[in-house]
């Protein structure tokens, strides 16, 4: 049973119960104090019940749902699939509000459930592209580049606009000879390159180089920034402080909070799901949990 703090009075008022006879249902369910009463013969009470259940105004003074409490008494109660229903109805701001319980380390492992869309908007929220990959390890910026999304055509579009020095650098590194050569005799020679060949003078850029080759190819197709890896996206924000890692989630839909919601735990969930307004809350009970109303009890402490 689920024990609500209801206020009686509205209740013994509507099934014109006495003080003395409501004491005797203690520690029973509304629905059960209804369907004695009716047995009674109390003919407001077969009536009250039709309402309570179909009723979501009825039952939000019932079971006084504008009580943050009772909200979470009932919603602790509930599995995550249904919770998860319930959370479908916050807003962007309750789901930060909710998510600010969680510490740092939590909260970029949460962020590593996002769809890479998601993840990128957030990421892009907090700083462009050219900050971006200054910020990560090189590694990453190796494993963008071998992306099934790009293409040696796209890769030589982007190397057009790559600084001189870089290009000589990273002929130089490939071959292991000086390159004095200009951009387009070296663009030339990279054309004619196998695809494999081709790939490791790529991998042979500096840092920098592979740098503005990335943000060149972003630039060109803004998709890309969704070849990167989670781990790449998530990287810059394992060394931001809580309230702007916060800051950054609230560029996100609603429904698009859900696939971290769902890898809470279920007490969590439940806390987060309280903050639900309380007639939108009664609406969804009296439409799709008839068995929760049921168990709710009363709780006369």
């Amino acid at each position: 049973m689920i024990s609500l703090d209801i206020d009686l009075s509205y209740l013994s008022r509507y099934l014109n119960i006495s003080t003395y006879s409501m004491q005797r249902y203690q520690n029973k369910s509304v629905t059960e104090i209804v369907e004695m009463e009716a047995q009674k013969g109390n003919t407001r009470a077969a009536e009250f019940l039709l309402r309570l259940t179909t009723n979501p105004e009825e039952l939000s003074k019932v079971f006084q749902l504008i009580n943050p409490k009772n909200r979470y008494l009932i919603l602790k109660n509930m599995n995550k699939e249904d919770l998860m229903k319930v959370m479908e109805n916050l807003e962007t701001e309750q789901f930060v509000l909710g998510l600010s319980m969680l510490n740092q380390e939590a909260l970029v492992k949460l962020m590593t459930y996002l769809p890479p869309e998601s993840l990128a908007k957030v990421v892009l929220a907090n700083m462009d592209v050219n900050k971006f990959v200054k910020v990560i390890p090189e590694e990453y910026l190796d494993e963008f580049l071998t992306s099934d999304k790009i293409d040696k055509n796209m890769i030589m579009k982007a190397m057009k606009d790559i600084d001189d020095e870089q290009l000589q650098k990273m002929m130089e590194n490939y071959t292991g000879q000086p390159c004095y050569d200009e951009p387009d005799v070296i663009l030339q020679k990279m054309s004619e390159m196998s695809d494999d060949d081709f790939m490791k003078a790529v991998s042979s850029f500096e840092p920098e180089g592979k740098q503005q080759l990335v943000v060149n190819l972003i630039k060109n197709k803004p998709d890309l920034f969704e070849e990167f890896s989670v781990d790449a996206m998530t990287h810059p924000f394992k060394s931001m402080q809580k309230e702007d890692i916060l800051k950054s989630l609230t560029v996100l839909e609603p429904k698009e909070f859900m696939p971290m919601m769902e890898e809470l735990p279920q007490e969590i969930m439940a806390i987060i799901a309280t903050q639900i307004d309380p007639r939108v809350f009664a609406q969804i009970l009296t439409s799709e949990f008839s068995d929760i109303i049921a168990e709710c009890g009363i709780d006369f402490s």
